[in-house]
């Protein structure tokens, strides 16, 4: 298994543990007072960051195979065939929430899902709008899943993750 593997593994569980951990000092911070019926729930974690190194490298690989080409990304890339990436963190957190997504063929739940998603399988759900128009089905790359590496996959979908956020 690769390092970056390791380190996107390493990540979800360190954020697993300061959760448990908030939980358990919210819950541990109860005192004398009377225990409340229902605990309030607890308020979303914030992404944990991702490692510069991870960053640098999915810059690389967005560069290395083609990405801006079709996508933009405000400051960095210049594409306009594929949709705008610049905000993709919030974009993508509104289209999974959204009708049209769940009634899709997309499966994703998470931001990282949907990055990995749209990369690996681009027609399981197609945003409507690209820069020149509707997005029709097939305008992203069909087979890029054959063209780049489980390592460069993750740094890209790291860096990804970091935009719009």
């Amino acid at each position: 298994m690769s390092n970056t593997k390791h380190n996107t593994i390493g990540i979800r569980y360190a954020v697993l543990a300061m959760a448990t951990g908030l939980s358990l000092l919210l819950v541990g911070c109860g005192g004398s007072e009377p225990e409340p019926t229902k605990a309030p729930a607890a308020p979303a974690a914030e992404p944990t960051k991702v490692p510069d190194s991870v960053v640098e490298k999915g810059k690389a690989a967005f560069n290395q195979y083609g990405c801006q080409a079709c996508h933009a990304i405000q400051g960095f890339a210049e594409g306009a065939v594929g949709p705008a990436l610049t905000n993709l963190y919030v974009n993508a957190q509104k289209t999974i929430a959204s009708s049209e997504y769940k009634s899709s063929a997309g499966k994703a739940t998470t931001v990282e899902e949907y990055i990995r998603e749209s990369i690996l399988n681009p027609n399981a759900f197609v945003v409507a709008q690209c820069p020149t128009g509707p997005c029709p089905q097939g305008v992203m790359i069909q087979n890029f899943k054959d063209q780049i590496s489980e390592s460069d996959l993750e740094a890209l979908i790291g860096y990804l993750m970091t935009l719009g956020r």
